[in-house]
């Protein structure tokens, strides 16, 4: 992590305070923007660019968070989610004239309380975090709605993965941070869902669905907060070899043929060879996307030696994989009920699944009194 990132928006945060009580000519004022210009074009010829996001008081950028970012997360951030942005980001080329802009129009919008709009320029660019550069709808949405809303970016770490071989940690960090808040104020309770508006969706907005309920059963068994975090990276990476399946095969409501069952089960194995062949991918990312359908008792597929041992990750994914399949409505039937699944997944359990991770998922992740 950079240090001078911090320092850079601790600058950007004091250069607002600045414009509150002088005007632009200042020298006050002038020698802030002379050192924020100076420090973004050395940190951007130094990464190419600077991209930080807020979830709660808590900053994130290159996949960690800021130890220091409380305060900015509170001041210049909160500005910043007043008028519905999450994400602020400084490319390479950022003159002088924008940052001066850029901080009059956040100065303006903190006295406003966020009525003004912060003005984006060419080179300082501003996303919410379900969106691409524009801005959202001010004020708190249903937890459903904030789940649904990391449809589309989870669709883009996906693509960026399997077009270009590149992997946005960001992004995906920023999806982890959002699941977990949702885990730690719904725990013991029935976990909400992201909605499924199309069929077209279906892939992403399932994994999202599946990577919340793995982190909350992760909780529940007690994992350490770090692997819980590790496990939700991995729940959302895990089927990206399904993009390399035909959506007909998908998505068809008839019986697949064998040479379409073929196809479809060499998903596990190509999503691994795609994240391996990704710079920046965790390595417990691959090992859940090559085993998450394996059995408990051995068997399932990719075909590996006798004695395989499954990891953790694998099978708390595996878990929620299946649930979530089966209560999502398909082209080819209507989603279950909860007791109905319940039924159907306790029948394979020991063989398919791990009795003790089947019992924690019913009794403490979608318990009876939030049945759906």
């Amino acid at each position: 992590m950079n240090p001078r990132v911090e320092a850079l928006l601790r600058d950007m945060q004091n250069a607002v305070a600045a414009r509150h009580l002088y005007p632009p000519e200042h020298p006050r004022v002038r020698d802030s923007v002379d050192r924020i210009a100076d420090e973004a074009d050395a940190l951007t010829a130094l990464l190419g660019e600077v991209s930080v996001f807020a979830i709660e008081d808590r900053l994130i950028h290159d996949g960690e968070i800021l130890p220091a970012g409380e305060a900015v997360a509170r001041g210049l951030f909160q500005t910043l989610r007043s008028c519905g942005y999450h994400r602020l980001t400084l490319r390479a080329g950022v003159e002088r004239g924008e940052i001066e802009s850029f901080l009059a129009s956040l100065a303006e919008a903190a006295r406003g309380g966020g009525a003004a709009r912060v003005h984006a320029t060419p080179h300082i660019r501003l996303s919410s975090m379900d969106t691409a550069e524009r801005p959202i709808t001010p004020g708190h949405a249903p937890v459903s709605d904030v789940l649904t809303g990391q449809v589309p970016v989870l669709q883009g770490v996906w693509t960026g993965i399997v077009g270009e071989r590149s992997f946005d940690l960001d992004a995906t960090e920023g999806i982890v941070l959002a699941l977990s808040k949702t885990v730690e104020e719904n725990l013991g309770a029935m976990m909400p869902m992201a909605a499924l508006k199309s069929h077209d969706e279906y892939t992403a907005t399932h994994i999202t669905n599946v990577a919340i309920l793995a982190m909350a059963l992760a909780e529940v068994i007690g994992l350490p907060r770090k692997v819980v975090h590790d496990v939700g990276i991995a729940a959302l990476l895990h089927d990206v070899g399904k993009l390399k399946v035909p959506s007909q095969i998908l998505n068809t409501p008839e019986s697949l043929t064998e040479a379409q069952i073929q196809a479809l089960r060499r998903h596990p194995e190509d999503g691994a060879r795609t994240l391996f062949a990704t710079a920046g991918v965790p390595e417990l990312a691959i090992v859940v996307a090559y085993e998450h359908h394996m059995r408990f008792e051995g068997g399932g597929y990719p075909s590996v030696p006798r004695g395989w041992k499954t990891n953790l990750a694998s099978s708390l994914t595996q878990v929620a994989d299946v649930y979530d399949a089966l209560r999502s409505d398909r082209p080819y039937r209507k989603g279950l009920e909860r007791e109905k699944i319940k039924l159907m997944m306790m029948s394979d359990s020991g063989s398919q699944f791990d009795p003790e991770l089947l019992e924690a998922f019913f009794d403490n992740v979608v318990p009876d009194s939030g049945a759906g």
